[in-house]
């Protein structure tokens, strides 16, 4: 890359740090999140979707992870919920409260 660098034009100016953590991030989670439904939903009617969960606690938040599988996309984060509204109120991290936030996402 270094060898690459005197080819950039004198006009150039890199992307700030707040284009980096703002448009050109989203402008990357769209272009993946296109891919990667576009490669699950393939062949989808032939061989079908899995849909996993599973919960994590990361610095004291519960959070749940779903996930989709596929015949062309091994797994698939399609979302990531925080659970603390149901682990406050006595929640358990279960099947049931699993299968209830992937629901609607299918």
């Amino acid at each position: 890359m270094i060898k690459n660098a005197r080819f950039v034009p004198v006009t150039y100016v890199p992307p700030s740090r707040k284009d980096i953590g703002g448009r050109l991030l989203i402008e990357n989670y769209n272009i993946h999140m296109t891919e990667t439904t576009s490669k699950l939903l393939q062949d989808a009617e032939l061989f079908g979707l899995t849909a996993m969960g599973d919960h994590t606690t990361i610095c004291k938040y519960p959070l749940t992870n779903v996930l989709f599988a596929g015949g062309h996309e091994h797994q698939a984060l399609i979302d990531v919920i925080d659970s603390s509204d149901h682990m406050a109120f006595g929640g358990a991290k279960d099947a049931r409260y699993i299968a209830s936030k992937i629901m609607p996402l299918m």
